[in-house]
């Protein structure tokens, strides 16, 4: 597995289909302004469920600080479309159904367990650059902690 992106790295380079048809290229995403990448474990999961909540409830402030929030899992496009309509997410859902892109940022989890093959909950926030300035990834072996939402936000105002 590679390892994860360090703050003042090049974020890895990805196109990924999206839950409602078309793809996302990173490079044309941060084109438009900060990229905040949410990688967790699976759609329609307890705690997956909890974070994306919050992700939504806090778009318009992302939005504000002029940036995009794209959640990225290895679940398939028809799943993340059943989940994104469900859930009312209104910021794209990617599917990393191979494994790369997670693998690409470091965050792919084990070899075994019931957690093989997903990506671990984790957050890169990405400047207009495509430099990573931000990272929060959880070794929390039950995948149940999240993330500071705060002081995502604030990391993308600073920018």
């Amino acid at each position: 597995m590679a390892r994860a992106p360090l703050v003042g790295e090049k974020a890895p380079e990805f196109d990924l289909p999206e839950a409602y048809g078309g793809s996302l290229k990173l490079s044309e995403q941060i084109g438009k302004g900060t990229c905040v990448l949410v990688f967790y474990n699976g759609d329609f999961g307890v705690i997956c469920s909890v974070e994306m909540k919050q992700f939504q409830r806090m778009h318009d402030d992302f939005r504000k600080a002029g940036a995009e929030i794209v959640g990225i899992c290895t679940n398939s496009r028809p799943v993340h479309s059943a989940w994104k309509e469900h859930m009312r997410i209104e910021f794209p859902l990617l599917s990393d159904f191979d494994g790369k892109v997670s693998d690409d940022y470091g965050v792919l989890l084990g070899e075994q367990g019931y957690l093989k093959g997903r990506s671990r909950r984790s957050v890169f926030v990405v400047d207009r650059e495509g430099v990573v300035r931000y990272v929060w990834i959880s070794y929390d072996e039950s995948q149940t902690e999240e993330p500071d939402y705060d002081e995502i936000l604030d990391a993308c105002v600073r920018l």
